[in-house]
């Protein structure tokens, strides 16, 4: 279905959207070889990232390359954020296609289509060059864009994989490991205060999310931003090599009392205060609980009284 008004639905006719990672749809790839032209697929989705579906894609990658169908990788979230090779070198698969978003141009306007000359030399005529006899050794299709060869953007482009190619994977493996950290502390953080709050991640990015039957659960995305950190609400947050540990502990701090001013005015749920057993004054066992206005004092938990109806 057309995701927005004007939208044809003839637009529609010639692509097939099948449920990611799954058996069934892999099934339906296989039964439809020779009919297919290409298969797209975002190896981890940005805002599912604890969906890592490794078998699948080497399964898939197996089953489009017997019939000769273009895999198609949607990089432009994992590619050179995850490795300098993207989710193809972490998965093991690679894919014919795959493109590449705003990353590599050091966040400046720029897309990225990369592969094998089998498909891409369509957009360039292949290996040829102005001022000489050489040309277009293939026949090419319509090819440009608003930022296509924008010098500036290039330029870019070129220092990032400058800095990319200097360091080599531990950049990114450095980062990742940052993250791990960071999103730990943050799991931490919720599990103490027995806030209802998940967060998964992947490498460098992670999402936060909340019980669907909680709905003024989204107000902690306002409450937030109010504390100069910017989440939208149902999309990934980045880690980058830009945020300093000042950073972090910024965020980390907010998260904190975000979530507490929450519980406060019940717009997320608190803990259950915590009992534990011991002996009355007249030496019987009974259960106690913090007395919230003498701290390290308790009051015993009695039985309440049945009335009479």
């Amino acid at each position: 279905t057309p995701i927005a008004p004007g939208i044809p639905m003839a637009m529609t006719d010639n692509v097939l959207v099948l449920d990611y990672g799954t058996p069934e749809t892999l099934r339906t790839i296989k039964s439809l070889a020779g009919q297919i032209a290409a298969v797209l697929v975002e190896p981890v989705q940005s805002r599912r990232p604890d969906f890592q579906p490794r078998e699948f894609l080497q399964e898939l990658r197996q089953i489009t390359a017997e019939s000769d169908t273009a895999l198609i990788f949607d990089e432009v979230v994992t590619g050179f954020r995850v490795h300098p090779g993207g989710a193809q070198v972490l998965f093991g698969v690679k894919a014919d296609i795959a493109t590449y978003g705003k990353v590599i141009g050091g966040g400046l306007p720029i897309g990225m289509v990369a592969g094998s000359a089998k498909y891409l030399d369509a957009l360039d005529g292949g290996a040829w060059s102005f001022g000489d006899e050489s040309g277009p050794e293939v026949g090419v299709t319509f090819f440009a864009g608003t930022f296509v060869r924008h010098p500036l953007a290039l330029a870019a482009a070129r220092a990032v994989l400058q800095r990319l190619q200097q360091e080599g994977p531990e950049l990114q493996r450095g980062l990742n490991l940052r993250t791990t950290a960071f999103v730990e502390r943050l799991r931490k953080c919720a599990a103490e205060l027995g806030a209802p709050m998940q967060i998964n991640h992947f490498t460098s990015w992670f999402c936060i999310t909340f019980p669907t039957d909680l709905p003024l659960a989204t107000v902690f995305f306002t409450s937030m931003r109010e504390k100069g950190v910017h989440i939208w609400d149902g999309r990934p947050c980045f880690l980058t090599l830009a945020h300093s540990d000042a950073d972090l502990e910024h965020v980390a701090n907010a998260v904190r009392s975000t979530l507490q001013e929450m519980q406060a005015y019940d717009f997320l749920p608190r803990p259950a205060t915590p009992a534990r057993k011991g002996r009355d004054a007249s030496g019987k066992e009974a259960w106690f609980v913090p007395d919230p206005e003498r701290p390290g004092k308790y009051l015993q938990v009695t039985e309440p009284v049945a009335a009479d109806v």
